[in-house]
């Protein structure tokens, strides 16, 4: 089975067959696992092909963590904004989360870990080398369902 371009689907090579992936409770859709390429920083667990509201990225099938290009992550933050239903005050975020050591699954440099931006009370961690955000489980889920303020719209992604 191979990813079908452009697509959330794997086709069979032989078959021709057609297997479209059911979303994990996340909203994630894994793929396929990487057989070689980055590891989850986390788990250090193969990191999978994925996607997420038809943006692709890599993600971790064990913790949920996900690894989204800096240039699709606006997309993706404002297309999960346009269907979500309810916006909710986020408690602060531990500032502990800010001194932890995440390493860039791709070139294994340490990752600027800080608050996100635009919205959301959430902490992420960047990779500007590789242009990948780091987003741990519920980190996103913040980000979407915050209140919208000037920031968030000035597109500080």
């Amino acid at each position: 089975m191979r990813l079908a371009a452009g697509n959330s689907s794997l086709r069979c090579d032989y078959c021709k067959t057609v297997v479209i992936p059911k979303p994990a409770d996340s909203g994630v859709v894994f793929l396929d696992e990487l057989a070689t390429g980055p590891a989850c920083p986390v788990c250090s667990v193969p990191l999978w092909n994925a996607t997420l509201d038809r943006i692709k990225l890599r993600a971790c099938n064990r913790c949920g963590s996900m690894l989204v290009p800096m240039g699709a992550f606006g997309d993706l933050v404002e297309q999960l904004r346009s269907k979500a239903t309810e916006t909710e005050i986020a408690s602060p975020p531990d500032p502990a989360e800010l001194h932890e050591k995440v390493s860039c699954p791709v070139c294994h440099r340490a990752m600027d870990v800080h608050f996100y931006a635009g919205g959301g009370e959430a902490v992420i961690a960047t990779c500007e080398n590789c242009e990948l955000n780091w987003i741990e489980p519920g980190a996103l889920k913040l980000i979407v369902e915050a209140p919208r303020d000037d920031h968030s719209e000035a597109g500080y992604w």
